[in-house]
């Protein structure tokens, strides 16, 4: 893979703490705006599991210059879109819009992201469909199986807890634990504001300055989990279930990010799961032990976890694990 060149991205910290990365790209007259907050499932306590992600849900549901179904429908009436995603270490909210809508997406992104009011009423709507979507996920073998994972491999770290919470934890956030959690971590020295597209980087730049310019600085006050496990030795779980196929999970804990071990075990799971001419796809799919199989080594900034998974049917389920072992 080929690095993008450092002069092709404008960088800029505004006096705030707000990053704020630039790229020209006119191969299409488009433009993309993404807010990176680093506020996700690692930043909650126990007491409060899955609201990073119920904070996703609310973030475009009203300010008090935009009404609850106003921001969607501004942001559609531009012809763009808006989407999120909340993960361990980091949550995103994402713009794409053509590029004569620039102005009206970056406002529409700086207005949720420094004046969501998190209506109660709002949220105890919202509540309902985050219950229903973490239920939906005990239904997803494959969901479980690495989230199984996952805990089976930490005792204490963050990455055991159930993703995005469950139900009776969910049910008991309220307006006021929102309002401290979106408070604390959404200040724009936590924040990364990337703009790439058919814009001009100094023009897009002044946009950016005249809304988030006069937002007041502030560090989020972390409460941090435990960082380290000190669990040794093989660890084995099984679940029995009506489904389809049979899940094989296996994990090893590994090194963070930017450890120098990193890329090495990056490239080994592409030779062992990346594709066809993989070792795992010859000893698995190729012998029709498995219907799918894949490694990944995934490193959520502090922490990593190597994973061996595979979908296979009841009667062969032995078989796969010995051969994924093998290899």
């Amino acid at each position: 893979m080929t690095a993008l060149p450092a002069d092709q991205i404008t960088r800029t910290v505004l006096p705030n703490g707000l990053t704020v990365l630039i790229r020209r790209d006119d191969s299409a007259p488009v433009v993309a705006i993404v807010t990176y907050v680093r506020a996700g499932y690692f930043d909650e306590t126990d007491d409060i599991v899955g609201i990073a992600h119920v904070l996703e849900h609310m973030y475009f549901k009203g300010t008090p210059r935009r009404a609850v179904g106003e921001i969607a429908r501004e942001t559609k009436a531009v012809g763009g879109y808006l989407n999120a995603a909340t993960i361990y270490d980091h949550t995103v909210y994402y713009t794409v819009l053509p590029a004569s809508g620039f102005v009206a997406g970056l406002d529409v992104q700086f207005d949720a992201y420094a004046n969501s009011l998190i209506d109660g009423g709002e949220l105890a709507r919202e509540l309902e469909v985050i219950v229903q979507e973490a239920n939906r996920k005990l239904d997803n073998p494959g969901a479980v199986a690495t989230e199984t994972l996952f805990e089976l491999l930490h005792d204490q770290h963050r990455i055991r807890r159930w993703r995005i919470g469950r139900e009776d934890g969910l049910r008991t956030l309220d307006r006021d634990a929102m309002l401290r959690f979106y408070r604390n971590f959404y200040h724009p020295g936590n924040t990364v504001l990337t703009i790439v597209g058919d814009v001009d980087p100094g023009a897009a730049l002044r946009e950016v300055q005249q809304r988030y310019g006069a937002l007041a600085a502030g560090s989020p006050q972390r409460v941090p989990g435990p960082a380290h496990d000190e669990a040794r030795g093989f660890r084995y779980r099984e679940w029995s279930g009506d489904i389809g196929q049979t899940q094989l999970a296996f994990g090893w804990r590994t090194r963070p990010t930017l450890d120098a071990a990193t890329p090495g075990l990056d490239m080994l799971a592409t030779v062992l799961g990346g594709g066809r001419a993989s070792r795992l796809y010859r000893a698995l799919r190729e012998r029709e032990l498995a219907s799918s199989v894949s490694a990944y080594n995934y490193t959520p900034t502090s922490i990593g976890v190597f994973v061996i998974h595979a979908e296979t049917p009841a009667a062969r389920a032995a078989d796969a694990a010995r051969a994924a072992w093998a290899e």
